[in-house]
C-alpha cells in the first residue's frame, strides 16, 4: 500500500528506519570518539506537567526552550556544537538529517520545520542531509527538494543523494568529512555495540550521567505509552476512531509514530490526521 508523507513516510519503511538507525548509531559513536564537538540528539518540549523538571531540562535544548519553542527538532544525525551546555556562549557548527522516500508523498516536507529550528539557533550553521530511496533519482522529488534548498539557503544546506542508500561507514564518512575530524572508521568501531533491551543503540561503557538519561527517557516513553492506550479506549478522542481503522500490518509502525509525535507535544487531533496520511489515504 502507498502511503503519504510527514512522519509516514519517515517511519513506515524498513529503508527510511534503517536510515534513521544508522544515522543515530554513527553519530552517538563519533560522539564518544572526539572531543572537537559536542553531541546534542535535539530538542524534545515535554509539556506534560507529569514530567519531571529534570527529564524537561535533559530533553530541551536551552537555546530553543529559553525562546519558548514548543516544536520538536530532532535530526537523525544529531546537533553538534562547539561546546556543552555549561558553555557561556556555544555556536551550533553542524545538524545531519537523513530522509528516505518515494516518488510520491511527502516525507520531505517536515525537513524545513527542524531547518527552522537549527538556523534559529545559527544562521550560519551547516545543515547537510542524506536523501535516499527512489525519489533522490534525478528529476524526482528528492532531486528537486536538493536543488531548490540549496539555493534558497546559499549553501548553508548540503545533500547527499543515493537511490541505494547509504552504508553505515558511507554516513560516517560523510559526517566526518563535513566536520573535518580526521577520524577513521576503525576509530568509533569501539563505541558501536548492541543493547540487548532497545536493539542496535550505543550504550558502551555509560557513565552514570548516561545511564540516568536512558532511564529518565526510558521512564519518558513509557509515560506517553500509558497516555495513548487511555487515548486509543475513549472513543470521544481524536485517535480512536483512526487508530481502529489502522490495518493490523500497520499498527506496530503506526504505534512508533503515535509515541514520537506525543513526545514531541503534538495534540491529538494532529497525530489523528498524520496517521491517515500515512495509513488510510492512498496516493
Amino acid at each position: 500500500m502507498a502511503r503519504r508523507g510527514g512522519y509516514g513516510a519517515v517511519a513506515t519503511s524498513k529503508e527510511s528506519s534503517r536510515l534513521d538507525k544508522d544515522m543515530k548509531l554513527i553519530s552517538k559513536a563519533i560522539a564518544q570518539a572526539q572531543s572537537t564537538y559536542y553531541y546534542e540528539e535535539g530538542h524534545t518540549n515535554y509539556i506534560n506537567e507529569r514530567y519531571s523538571e529534570a527529564t524537561k531540562l535533559k530533553g530541551a535544548l536551552p537555546e530553543l526552550a529559553a525562546a519558548g519553542i514548543s516544536a520538536g527538532c530532532i535530526p537523525d544525525g544529531g546537533m553538534w556544537f562547539d561546546g556543552n551546555r555549561d558553555a557561556v556562549s556555544r555556536i551550533l557548527k553542524y545538524c545531519f538529517e537523513g530522509k528516505f522516500q518515494g516518488t510520491g508523498g511527502n516525507a520531505i516536507e517536515r525537513w524545513a520545520d527542524n531547518w527552522l529550528a537549527c538556523e534559529y539557533i545559527n544562521p550560519d550553521l551547516k545543515y547537510v542531509t542524506l536523501l535516499t530511496g527512489p525519489g533522490a533519482a534525478e528529476g524526482e522529488v528528492l532531486w528537486r527538494h536538493a536543488q531548490d534548498k540549496t539555493i534558497l539557503t546559499r549553501g548553508r544546506a548540503k545533500f547527499y543523494l543515493s537511490v541505494d542508500g547509504f552504508t553505515q561507514e558511507q554516513i560516517f564518512e560523510i559526517m566526518n568529512e563535513e566536520m573535518n575530524l580526521g577520524l577513521t572508521f576503525a576509530d568509533i568501531k569501539p563505541y558501536i555495540g548492541k543493547d540487548l533491551n532497545f536493539g542496535n543503540m550505543f550504550i558502551i561503557e555509560e557513565t552514570p550521567e548516561q545511564i540516568q538519561a536512558r532511564l529518565e527517557a526510558s521512564q519518558a516513553r513509557a509515560l506517553v505509552e500509558r497516555q495513548f492506550s487511555t487515548f486509543a479506549q475513549n472513543p470521544a478522542d481524536p485517535l480512536y476512531k483512526v487508530w481502529h481503522r489502522i490495518p493490523k500490518t500497520d499498527l506496530t509502525e503506526a504505534h512508533d509514530i503515535v509515541l514520537d509525535m506525543m513526545q514531541e507535544g503534538k495534540a491529538n487531533a494532529e497525530i489523528a490526521t498524520e496517521l491517515v496520511q500515512c495509513f488510510l489515504n492512498k496516493v
